[in-house]
């Protein structure tokens, strides 16, 4: 039976630059994309989204909301660590890894069991590894890629859908996340 673990970096240019500037740890910042006018906020920290700034909005309209907004641009050079500490990661779980995105990677944990004490240990210990690399992450781990994907979006990581029941979890989530998944598979 195959299981796949999905290990999968919530707001990953954030947690990139979190990663490599921990001082910004807290704060009120976002990370924005192009120069000038032009520039969109990407990613916003915990304090920022609630008091209102989403990804999408002009640095314009995030510094109306919050005029001592910190503003980083993406960084390649954190992203591309934060990345190699994702698929470290995943190595630690398993030698069988596919790199997906910048920030999800899945792992083929079948046979792994004999290791861990559950499917569970395995995603906890695949989070212990990341945040000992000061890494958040969020595991799902399913019989399936969607499914493992799907679950590592959900809070309350490490998500295990049970051996079979991937119909069931999938068909008592909102259509929005199947949405999101196509939407993600065709960029």
């Amino acid at each position: 039976m195959t299981r796949i673990a999905c290990l999968f970096i919530p707001l990953f240019p954030l947690a990139a630059r979190l990663r490599a500037e921990p001082e910004l740890m807290g704060e009120i910042v976002v990370i924005c994309e192009g120069n000038g006018a032009a520039a969109r906020v990407v990613a916003a920290s915990r304090p920022a989204r609630k008091a209102g700034v989403k990804p999408g909005m002009s640095m314009a309209q995030a510094r109306g909301i919050l005029p001592a907004l910190l503003a980083r641009g993406r960084d390649p050079g954190c992203e591309a660590s934060a990345h190699e500490a994702l698929l470290e990661t995943a190595w630690s779980l398993s030698p069988r890894v596919e790199d997906a995105e910048l920030d999800l990677v899945f792992a083929d944990v079948d046979g792994m069991h004999n290791l861990y004490d559950g499917e569970h240990d395995i995603g906890q210990a695949a989070e212990v590894t990341a945040t000992a690399m000061s890494l958040p992450i969020r595991v799902g781990i399913a019989a399936n890629k969607l499914a493992a994907r799907i679950a590592a979006r959900q809070p309350g990581s490490p998500t295990v859908v049970p051996p079979g029941g991937e119909v069931a979890f999938l068909a008592a989530l909102p259509l929005r996340h199947l949405r999101l998944e196509r939407r993600l598979a065709e960029t």
